[in-house]
């Protein structure tokens, strides 16, 4: 039996190829200088769209595998492999939409700060997943007060981390004065911090029930 991860893995990748699509037949339709009333422009929107639609379907699909049992045992490392595509699709389907609205600034804006706190998110996770061990230990024998006091420490740096990230982005977007160039900063950067947290979490060692 083909398993719902594997079913959201191939949906992943061609939601991320369909909005990939629409940013390319937008680039297209730019070179060709047609003009602003033609219907041609609507594609790379409805293109759009479905990408969209399948990047809803996904993260269904990724929720019940992730945080239910309905499907049966998935494999921890399926999980996270599969949220991983979870997280670039959706990034990709933000990032997208501004490209499809050369004209509006503010929207542009809008889409990367939202994608930058997304980004600024896994940060988090990635730092924390980092720290987890030595935040939680004595968790066990309830010494909150303990765990509690390590944490403030952490979310210090956390936040001088975030903060750091969010003002180089700022920077990336006042300079490049580009929506496409800051765009690729930031996929970029997305990419990188992912497959470190896949990586890292690949060598570390987790009892896997049955």
């Amino acid at each position: 039996m083909v398993r719902l991860t594997t079913v959201s893995n191939v949906l992943a990748g061609i939601g991320i190829a369909v909005i990939a699509g629409a940013g390319g037949l937008w680039a297209l339709l730019d070179q060709l200088d047609l003009g602003a009333g033609e219907t041609a422009w609507n594609y790379p929107f409805y293109l759009w769209v479905a990408g969209a639609a399948i990047l809803g379907l996904v993260v269904l699909m990724s929720s019940i595998t992730t945080f239910t049992e309905l499907t049966g045992f998935v494999h921890p490392e399926d999980k996270l492999v599969s949220n991983m595509f979870v997280y670039l699709q959706a990034l990709t389907t933000i990032l997208v939409l501004g490209i499809l609205y050369p004209n509006d600034a503010v929207l542009q804006q809008r889409l990367f700060n939202v994608a930058a706190m997304i980004v600024i998110a896994y940060v988090f996770l990635f730092v924390f997943i980092f720290f987890s061990a030595e935040i939680t230990e004595g968790s066990e024998q309830g010494q909150v007060k303990e765990m509690t006091s390590r944490f403030m420490l952490v979310a210090l740096l956390l936040g001088a981390i975030m903060a750091g990230i969010k003002v180089f982005l700022d920077w990336i977007w006042e300079v490049t004065a580009s929506y496409g160039w800051a765009s690729l900063v930031l996929g970029i950067f997305a990419v990188v911090l992912v497959f470190a947290i896949v990586a890292y979490l690949g060598r570390r060692y987790e009892p896997v029930g049955a």
